[in-house]
């Protein structure tokens, strides 16, 4: 698997979380008083990327082992990393705002969530099916 393609698989990723930072960065300062928390969604979209972007290479290094047992191992890694890094930013902001949750903009983090999923999974899709993969 070459680095190019490893770069390109990246794209879209990269774009999703261009377009999210500036809508909710434009909405922000559009719909002040609105009763969504726009801090929280461009933090949440931060954290999203980041763990998205880790989990799809932590994948596509996956799918370059012949060995099964390595293979489920980092695909597992990357669901259990995912998983435990956003039920603790989720764990976080809950116990620093107790009485102030903002449960619209969790509840878009929680949206946004399966977004960068299927852009991630498509991505490595795509990678698997390349023939040197």
């Amino acid at each position: 698997m070459s680095i190019e393609s490893d770069r390109k698989s990246y794209i879209p990723l990269i774009f999703l979380f261009l377009i999210l930072t500036g809508l909710f960065g434009a909405l922000w300062f559009l719909l002040p008083g609105n009763k969504v928390n726009f801090r929280v969604l461009l933090i949440g979209n931060l954290l999203l990327f980041v763990v998205g972007f880790i989990s799809a290479q932590i994948s596509a290094r996956a799918l370059q082992h012949k060995n099964p047992q390595v293979f489920l191992r980092l695909v597992y890694t990357s669901f259990l990393m995912k998983f435990f890094i956003l039920g603790l930013g989720a764990f976080i902001y809950i116990a620093l705002y107790k009485n102030e949750i903002n449960k619209p903009a969790l509840f878009g983090c929680f949206g946004i969530y399966f977004i960068y999923s299927f852009i991630e999974v498509r991505s490595v899709m795509k990678l698997s099916k390349k023939t040197n993969a």
